[in-house]
């Protein structure tokens, strides 16, 4: 039997056997109104209609809201909080000429982390002992001519002067000295660059010998007791996370699971991976994180409410389209879009797209579409 002739055979014996079991297969022609077993995609949902002899393939069950206590399962890391992290610099320019800090180095607060020099801090110091010699300067005019005006024989409008030199003085050594207290301390033109807070070296911009400008920052540090766990959930399982909700992380350098629990999700979706960030801190502060950590948690949620259904009833569809199958008349079935959550323990929540009281396909809802494909 020549190639075609087969191909025909195996086509007949398909379409006779879909025949016999009262489902009309989908790239069949659509049936006259006549037929007891049709897809109708006119103007509503698809719908399709079994023969009564073929319903005993199919479990249909009415479904009701439901509480649905189980756990999600997410990857996730140990990093700083957004405010836990600053950067260290300096606002004039000039030339490192030594590095106190490596990276990854726990520090003090004060402690050094690099030293530069710089033309800019010495003309600033120079500023300051001028503007100090002339407050001294004016101080002492002002006092000598307060006393001669109480004993009379001085002139009021000296006095005024004397008062008006001093004020201007006292002005110009407050902003010189704010600006010594911005570059730190040091001598001449060394500016000695210090760590803000207890924190550890993240990243180090700058070599010995590399000039800098004036607002760049030298290095990245971050507060090494202010780490969270973040974990990556899917966008369809963010519903049914709650901040306080309940979580055990598993670090790879501690030999138990740590407890936990929900303080913070994002706002922002990830694109590509159509996830979110969920932000969990550990029950003990005393727990040792180091920020970069791998880690897996696992987030126990309960949603009262939910409608579940065993993962053989939903299925998808081109790859993205999720349905079910839902009874709307004796034999006759509608393919209903709906938004399923993560599945866990062969059950998946349905976030949206049914209500209490429809009579689901629950198995066999392959049987209904064979284009479909078992969400697992």
């Amino acid at each position: 039997m020549s190639f075609p002739s087969r191909l025909a055979l195996f086509g007949f014996l398909c379409l006779s056997a879909c025949e016999q079991n009262g489902i009309e297969p989908i790239d069949r022609p659509r049936p006259s109104p006549s037929s007891s077993a049709d897809t109708r995609k006119s103007h509503g949902p698809a719908t399709v209609s079994l023969r009564p002899e073929s319903l005993p393939y199919l479990v249909i069950q009415e479904i009701h809201p439901e509480a649905f206590d189980a756990s999600i399962s997410a990857p996730a890391k140990v990093d700083f909080r957004t405010k836990a992290v600053s950067a260290a610099g300096t606002i004039v320019p000039g030339r490192v000429t030594k590095v106190h800090a490596q990276i990854g180095e726990r520090i003090r607060a004060g402690a050094p982390l690099a030293t530069l020099v710089s033309a800019d801090a010495a003309q600033m110091r120079s500023d300051f002992s001028r503007a100090e010699a002339e407050l001294s300067r004016a101080e002492d005019r002002r006092r000598r001519q307060a006393e001669m005006a109480r004993r009379g024989v001085g002139l009021e409008v000296e006095r005024m002067e004397a008062e008006t030199e001093y004020r201007q003085a006292r002005t110009e050594y407050e902003r010189s000295r704010d600006l010594l207290h911005l570059i730190g301390d040091g001598r001449g033109g060394e500016v000695v660059v210090r760590a803000p807070m207890d924190s550890v070296v993240l990243k180090a911009h700058v070599s010995v010998g590399a000039a800098v400008g004036p607002g760049s920052p030298l290095f990245d540090l971050g507060e090494p007791s202010a780490a969270w766990i973040v974990a990556d959930v899917f966008e369809n399982d963010l519903l049914l996370v709650e901040v306080g909700a309940k979580a055990s992380i598993e670090l790879a350098s501690l030999p138990n699971a740590i407890s936990g629990h929900v303080v913070a999700e994002s706002a922002a979706i990830q694109n590509e991976l159509r996830r979110a960030s969920v932000f969990i801190e550990p029950d003990d502060p005393a727990v040792p994180l180091r920020p970069g950590m791998y880690a897996r948690v696992s987030i126990t949620v309960s949603e009262p409410g939910r409608i579940v259904l065993p993962t053989s009833a939903v299925l998808i569809k081109d790859g993205r389209e999720t349905f079910v199958y839902v009874e709307k008349e004796p034999g006759i079935f509608e393919a209903r879009p709906v938004r399923a959550g993560q599945s866990r323990a062969g059950m998946t929540p349905i976030l949206e797209g049914l209500s209490g009281g429809e009579r689901v396909v629950v198995k066999g809802a392959l049987l209904l579409d064979g284009e479909a494909a078992m969400l697992l």
